[in-house]
């Protein structure tokens, strides 16, 4: 019997998240578009038009990379287009594929859990977006994030960490976030944590 072929790159990783177009309506890869804004943000790029523009000044680089299947197409996708896909992707999917992935490089030995409001969010009569964070020392990068819902961030950060495997990982935990039944998920876990 033929043995699966277990992926290792990023982009095997990401070829598993599933494409929310409709068959006659693929002409730009998914996976090369979800490659092409991670290069973007890893380039300092935070929003999607950043990335876009960022995409733009690099669109013949991208379309000689064989493997993000550009070379069959001549012109970038555009903002609205990219925008759609990203509206309708399975982000689960998409962050369970890149948590696989940084599992297996083996960098998660260390992770940080942070309560995080996001800039520029706030409206007129609403508070401002929040989410708790896991990012991984070792590779600088977030692995998983939740939203919180009513300004409970611990409920969040408990919901986060049932997400994330932690056995032998070290877990630290902002302030506001060391709290008993935090810590108690930690533990159920078996990873041990350290406060900051």
């Amino acid at each position: 019997m033929e043995q699966a072929i277990q992926p290792c790159s990023l982009l095997d990783y990401l070829a598993m998240v599933p494409d929310p177009r409709r068959r006659q309506g693929r002409i730009y890869p998914l996976v090369g578009i979800l490659a092409m804004l991670i290069l973007a943000a890893l380039n300092g790029q935070k929003s999607l038009r950043g990335m876009w523009i960022w995409a733009q000044k690099h669109w013949e680089l991208f379309r000689k990379e064989m493997a993000l299947g550009f070379w069959a197409v001549g012109r970038l996708p555009c903002l609205t287009e990219i925008w759609n896909i990203l509206t309708r992707l399975n982000t689960k999917a998409l962050e369970e594929a890149i948590t696989a992935w940084a599992k297996g490089w083996g960098c998660e030995e260390a992770i940080s859990v942070d309560g995080k409001v996001l800039r520029g969010s706030k409206r007129k009569g609403l508070a401002a977006l929040q989410v708790i964070t896991a990012a991984s020392q070792a590779m600088h990068t977030v692995l998983r994030q939740q939203g919180v819902e009513e300004g409970d961030m611990v409920a969040a950060a408990i919901e986060l960490l049932k997400a994330i495997p932690l056995e032998g990982k070290v877990v630290s935990l902002d302030a506001g976030l060391l709290q008993r039944k935090v810590v108690e998920v930690v533990v159920e876990k078996r990873g041990p944590t350290l406060g900051h």
